[in-house]
């Protein structure tokens, strides 16, 4: 049975921090959220049986699999696994613009081929009965007006295959080398995205990039269904901790002890499995954010975890911090 959930906010797929030890972390501060996996392509999920596990997914729904391909064969076999571990959505990536998406045929480049990308989402769809999103930019440097983003949607969107897109609201360069500067450079346009609902109205549209805040989210739930933050949490997690009450409208957000004693018990439970503390402890460095001391703060976990092994004594140092603040 797959989890219902709100389309109101996610975090973004990012590619080497959105890992299973991250998305914990961030389940223990928000019940709410949609959480992505980083980008996996069809081809590393069936060569990798094991890269996930039933228990793990469990644990952190709801929680959608990004997968990017072009193979209809390979996205029907990983709809098939995706749908017996658990996962809440099954997100395909036709936005990321790095030279290997490109030189794959797959990400952003399957923006000028949208029959194929219709084809990919009915071989999804007539496999599981799992709903269906696709992460789109509002072009690319060779297509970058309104009525090409619209014509795409239009043709994806038949027969109701897929009814969700999260637009990131910049056209992707293919001439930009560095998916970082694809990320900045290219201006913002969230008009287009906010059209794209007044034209498709009983599609779910969902906006991303740029946005910092929760005023800013509040904003722009006026005009789209959701939204979509992704390095602005990973700089500051804590925001996440405010989501639940002030954008699902919760009474209580989760305390931060709480989570800190959840994390506690996940780095000795995976610690014994012969998981480094390191490759947990580094997605929680930014609880620090704003925090005094913060730069100091991080260089002296980062040391401690390398040279000490009392994380019990690592923790209450941290409940300290907050207890002050």
């Amino acid at each position: 049975m797959q989890i219902k959930y709100s389309n109101k906010f996610s975090v973004a797929p990012m590619l080497k921090y959105t890992d299973r030890h991250c998305l914990f972390f961030y389940r223990q501060l928000t019940k709410y959220t949609l959480l992505y996996t980083e980008m996996i392509t069809t081809n590393e999920m069936l060569c990798n049986k094991k890269l996930f596990k039933k228990k793990q997914i469990k644990n952190i729904n709801p929680l959608a699999i990004q997968l990017a391909g072009n193979n209809h064969i390979h996205f029907k076999k990983c709809a098939k696994i995706a749908y017996l571990l658990g996962f809440s959505e099954i997100n395909l990536n036709i936005g990321c613009p790095s030279k290997h998406a490109q030189h794959g045929n797959f990400g952003i480049c399957l923006m000028h081929k949208p029959k194929l990308v219709y084809h990919l989402i009915k071989s999804i769809y007539f496999t599981v009965p799992v709903p269906i999103s696709i992460k789109i930019r509002i072009g690319t440097n060779k297509c970058h007006h309104y009525k090409f983003l619209k014509n795409f949607i239009q043709l994806v969107s038949k027969n109701k295959y897929c009814k969700k897109f999260i637009i990131h609201a910049r056209i992707a360069d293919l001439n930009i080398n560095s998916p970082k500067k694809n990320r900045n450079i290219p201006k913002l346009n969230y008009q287009y995205v906010y059209q794209i609902k007044k034209d498709f109205p009983n599609l779910k549209i969902i906006l991303n990039g740029g946005i910092k805040s929760i005023e800013e989210i509040q904003q722009h739930l006026n005009h789209v269904d959701g939204i979509m933050m992704g390095r602005e949490i990973y700089k500051n997690p804590l925001l996440l901790n405010q989501i639940d009450e002030k954008i699902f409208l919760q009474k209580k957000r989760i305390k931060i002890k709480q989570c800190l004693k959840n994390m506690l018990k996940y780095i000795i439970k995976e610690k014994k499995n012969g998981t480094k503390i390191i490759h947990i402890i580094k997605h929680m460095l930014n609880i620090f954010h704003n925090q005094p001391y913060s730069k100091k703060w991080k260089l002296y976990i980062t040391q401690y975890i390398h040279h000490q092994s009392d994380i019990h004594y690592l923790f209450n140092k941290i409940y300290k911090i907050f207890n002050k603040n």
